[in-house]
């Protein structure tokens, strides 16, 4: 069954979901200058309280937030879709993504900022694994009620 977009009409596993509202938390101070700002004092706070090593976060100028904004709506707008349109591909996407964003923050753990962003990579790297098992779970269910085989027994069966 496609919906009238092309895409399949059953619904993307829960971990999608869970994670799109956590997006929704994670990046929704991030949507304007001034609660950016505040956002990213909470980190420097974080890292100088708990005396942890790396560089902490810079003071932004503007045009470092508007970039930081940038990113703020637009994973908030990616987090909206995936909670009204829950197909596969969407979820897919979506898990993809947090591959991509794991592997930066990986990267930027590398080359030595704050650990804080640590915990951040975690639960990323978390809700990839969780996705990524529900989607392949999706999928092979799926494949094993729309086989040839399967359609078979649906009208052999009493």
């Amino acid at each position: 069954m496609t919906t009238q977009h092309g895409t399949s009409a059953r619904r993307t596993p829960d971990a999608v979901r869970i994670g799109a509202f956590y997006d929704l938390a994670v990046a929704l101070p991030f949507t304007t200058p001034w609660t950016a700002s505040l956002a990213l004092d909470a980190v420097r706070a974080a890292h100088t309280g708990l005396g942890l090593p790396g560089h902490l976060p810079a003071p932004f100028g503007p045009e470092h937030l508007l970039f930081v904004t940038f990113f703020g709506v637009l994973v908030t707008m990616w987090a909206v879709v995936r909670l009204v349109r829950r197909d596969a591909v969407t979820g897919i996407a979506d898990t993809v993504g947090r591959a991509a964003f794991a592997l930066l923050m990986t990267a930027a753990l590398a080359a030595g900022v704050t650990p804080v962003l640590g915990v951040f990579l975690v639960v990323e790297v978390g809700f990839l694994l969780a996705q990524a098992r529900q989607l392949t779970r999706s999928r092979r269910a799926r494949t094993r009620t729309d086989s040839p085989a399967a359609r078979t027994q649906e009208t052999v069966s009493p």
